[in-house]
């Protein structure tokens, strides 16, 4: 998390009303209870314990979640809305409190420390067009990468065999990693890549723009739980082994 700059962290909120989607899991959905969560909505709920300050979480079609706030009929987005020019006339953001790491992953036994010499001439996965794709081709000119049209294409090729590695998301590769499609057939390979240029700078909390006090408390209370690792500890609840 940056460090902390501008207008610090005054006075809580009477309280904050949140509001979210439920088709993104394991960021935002409605569990088996019928109860919405995921790691978003849990961030939400974790900022309002440590303001100790009463909080609603609504849940809205995400197209929507924008005009939502505009409207004043929510304070603030938890569900990862993109921090963009166009976004930013509206909206102002939180520090990040996830970032997404890309991972290579490799076959059992080959796992070896990934690096742009060990990678010389041997086939790299990747998606089609992606920030992924366009960091192997920057990083590691010497790989082969080989394209794949969907994740699951991407995950079968290098079970098969027929890449010698991929680079992705970790959050996909963590879940296919876990699960009984890769049959314990490969690993994660050398440490994580968070360069903002190529996998972006995280996902915040979003509220109105201008709305500089609720977001100053917003900042203090993410940085508070980053500080005594309250963050990590919802990641693990939620993805199946760390991602870094």
């Amino acid at each position: 998390m940056p460090p902390a700059s501008g207008q610090a962290a005054g006075a809580s909120p009477a309280s904050i009303r949140f509001v979210t989607a439920d088709d993104f899991p394991p960021f935002n959905f409605v569990d088996g209870g019928g109860v919405i969560t995921g790691f978003n909505v849990e961030v939400a709920r974790a900022i309002c314990t440590r303001l100790a300050i009463p909080c609603t979480i609504q849940v809205r079609p995400f197209p929507l979640l924008l005009e939502t706030v505009r409207d004043n009929k929510a304070d603030a987005i938890a569900a990862g809305v993109a921090d963009t020019p166009a976004l930013r006339r509206h909206l102002a953001y939180s520090v990040p409190y996830f970032r997404e790491p890309a991972r290579f992953v490799r076959r059992w036994p080959a796992l070896v420390e990934p690096s742009p010499r060990a990678l010389a001439g041997k086939t790299v996965g990747v998606l089609a067009g992606s920030r992924y794709a366009a960091f192997i081709r920057d990083f590691f000119p010497a790989a082969a990468p080989r394209t794949a049209a969907s994740e699951a294409e991407l995950f079968a090729l290098l079970k098969d065999g027929k890449v010698d590695a991929l680079f992705t998301g970790a959050v996909g590769a963590a879940f296919w990693l876990s699960g009984p499609a890769a049959a314990g057939c490969c690993a994660f390979s050398g440490g994580a890549y968070t360069e903002p240029a190529y996998f972006g700078d995280g996902m915040k909390i979003a509220v109105a723009a201008g709305n500089a006090p609720l977001k100053a408390a917003i900042d203090g209370a993410l940085r508070s739980l980053d500080a005594d690792g309250t963050l990590a500890d919802l990641a693990l609840r939620f993805f199946p082994e760390s991602l870094y």
